[in-house]
Formats: structure tokens, sequence, C-alpha cells
């Protein structure tokens, strides 16, 4: 019985083992963590890479070979690649030198554009202020114009009223008149 509990235990261990070989052969696992130096690694299909910076460059064989050349050849003093640099540094400088003039540019089209802002603003704001007079005006005329119509039939209803009297006097002066010439025409009869 003992004798089958050391077989079943070596059995289990030379399990495990095998399995753990297979696990460890598959890709590895790095992880770059260091930004400082400038440091280059070999790394193949399947391996898995974690980057914990800010920034990385992965290149292949055949780019990172170029690079490599050509950095020897600036360490050792190629006058070519010296002047590659400096057209480099002249390149920058000029292109910073544009920044420059765009930056200018674009604060003085930033300062016409706010003061553009600013005009309009002021515009609408006093056009604000005329449509609320116009507004004001047009109500008090309105009310001016409601105020003569009132007026206006009031007027045109005593007008029509002194019309009538007038035709009432008129009639009655005539029917007076019509009397009275009766009366002194039966007299002087």
């Amino acid at each position: 019985m003992q004798t089958s509990k050391y077989l079943v235990y070596l059995l289990l261990v030379a399990t495990v083992t095998l399995l753990s070989s297979v696990c460890f052969s598959q890709s590895q696992i790095m992880e770059m963590k260091d930004s400082i130096g400038l440091r280059s690694y070999g790394k193949g299909r399947g391996d898995t890479i974690l980057i914990q910076l800010d920034s990385a460059f992965i290149l292949n064989k055949k780019t990172f070979k170029l690079y490599q050349d050509t950095y020897k050849r600036v360490q050792a003093g190629n006058p070519q690649a010296k002047k590659m640099v400096e057209e480099y540094e002249r390149l920058v400088a000029l292109q910073d030198s544009m920044l420059k003039e765009k930056e200018v540019y674009y604060q003085g089209l930033k300062s016409s554009f706010d003061s553009l802002a600013t005009g309009s603003n002021d515009f609408l704001k006093r056009t604000d202020v005329n449509i609320t007079a116009i507004n004001q005006s047009l109500s008090n005329a309105t009310g001016q114009l409601n105020n003569i119509k009132v007026l206006l039939d009031d007027s045109l209803d005593k007008l029509k009223l002194v019309n009538k009297q007038k035709f009432k006097w008129a009639v009655g002066g005539f029917t007076v008149g019509i009397g009275v010439a009766s009366l002194v025409f039966l007299i002087a009869k």
C-alpha cells in the first residue's frame, strides 16, 4: 500500500513536471519599464512585450540594421553623416521659425476675430436697444391711433346728431315759414 502511494505520488509529480515544461516552452513575456537608455531587444514571432513607457519603437531587422549602421557612422565622425545631421538641424530650425511665424499670424487673426466679435456684440446690443425703442414707439402710436379713432367715432356721432337737429330745425323752420306765409296770404286776402 505504501509503495502504491509513492508510485501514485511519483506519477503525479512526473505529470506536473511534463505539463509545466510545456507551459514554459511558450513565448516569453517581456516588460519594458526603463526608458532612460538606448537599448535594443531581440524578440521573435510569438513573443509578448508589455510596454509600460510613454512610447517605444519597434523595428524589423533590416530597418534596425540601417539605423545601427548610421548611428555607428555618426559616432565614427563620418563627414557625410555629420552633413546630414547639420542639414537635419537646419530643417528643424526652419520648421521652428515657420511655426513661430504661424503663431504670430494666428495671434493676429485671433485678435482680429476677437475685435470683430466684440464689435458685433456691441452692434447687436445697440440694435436690440433700438428695436425695443421702436417697439415702444409703435405701441404708443397704436395707442394714440386707437384714441384718435375713438375720438373720430365720437365726433362723427356728434356730427350726425347735430345734422339731425339741423334737419329738424330746418323742417321746423320750413313748416313755420309755410305756416307764417299761409297766414300772411290769408290775412292779405
